[in-house]
């Protein structure tokens, strides 16, 4: 845990609810839900990074490093109009100019696109 405000609720989909909530009952005699062989809470970097690497080669995804999923995540957001409040609270930001000072460039790229297509379709309809 970074600082006392890094503690949130966030959004997860039913089927990783249901995981948890599935692991949680396997360690309920231990205070984390995931914990390794000595019964310590599991982190390992190395083991995260090593399944990581198998799942993104099974889905046929470009390899990146474990945190490059929070950037995925919040551009992917950012680029497909979920509103910004919510991205940036689920980053766990203060407030929104931290995710928008981060990820402009996303919505910049979204501006363009968009831009782009309005010239394609003046076009087309210059040629009616």
């Amino acid at each position: 845990m970074k600082t006392v405000s890094s503690i949130r609720t966030v959004d997860i989909l039913p089927n990783a609810e249901k995981a948890l909530k599935l692991q949680a009952i396997i360690t309920n005699n231990y205070s984390n839900v995931f914990i390794n062989s000595s019964f310590n809470p599991f982190f390992s970097p190395y083991v995260i990074n090593i399944n990581l690497k198998k799942i993104l080669l099974k889905a046929n995804v470009k390899l990146r490093k474990l945190y490059n999923l929070r950037h995925t995540f919040a551009s992917q957001m950012i680029s497909k109009g979920i509103d910004i409040t919510w991205v940036s609270n689920m980053l766990g930001h203060k407030n929104i100019s931290i995710t928008l000072k981060t990820y402009t460039k996303f919505i910049k790229e979204e501006k363009e696109e968009r831009l782009n297509k309005l010239e394609e379709i003046s076009k087309k309809l210059n040629m009616l």
